[in-house]
């Protein structure tokens, strides 16, 4: 059987998830496929994570150290490109803009919880772990 998921762009909330030990057993078996074919993260999802006020210094360091294991794909010109045509033509927050442009640009699904944040842009492919829904 070949992995659940290929390579993606990881959304913060999978992270969070994961690090909170709340994620299924399946769809930790899916965020490994999806570590394993060598999956993304968008600079969005540093910020995110490692800039929530709450952190003890434990899960702090455990999100450092979750972060490291996986390549960050930097902002750069033509994801702002796509974050702008994103925000003019659809409702959509500037965060989850910069996460779906950044997927996009990587032509890889993202892989989110909140599948509802990114509905609003039809030409991004998604996977929710959760429920292995797709609309790829």
């Amino acid at each position: 059987m070949g992995p659940l998921v290929s390579s993606c762009i990881i959304d913060t909330n999978i992270l969070i998830y994961h690090l909170a030990g709340v994620l299924t057993d399946q769809a930790e078996a899916i965020l490994a496929d999806a570590l394993k074919s060598g999956s993304y993260i968008s600079i969005i999802t540093r910020i995110e994570l490692l800039g929530w006020r709450k952190h003890s210094p434990d899960s702090l360091k455990a999100a450092e150290a979750l972060l490291q294991s996986i390549s960050e794909i930097p902002l750069h010109e033509e994801i702002v490109r796509l974050c702008i045509s994103f925000r003019q033509s659809y409702p959509i927050k500037l965060p989850d803009a910069i996460i779906a442009a950044t997927a996009q640009h990587a032509k890889v699904p993202l892989m989110t919880r909140n599948m509802t944040d990114f509905e609003q842009v039809p030409e991004l492919k998604m996977v929710d772990p959760f429920s292995q829904i797709t609309n790829q």
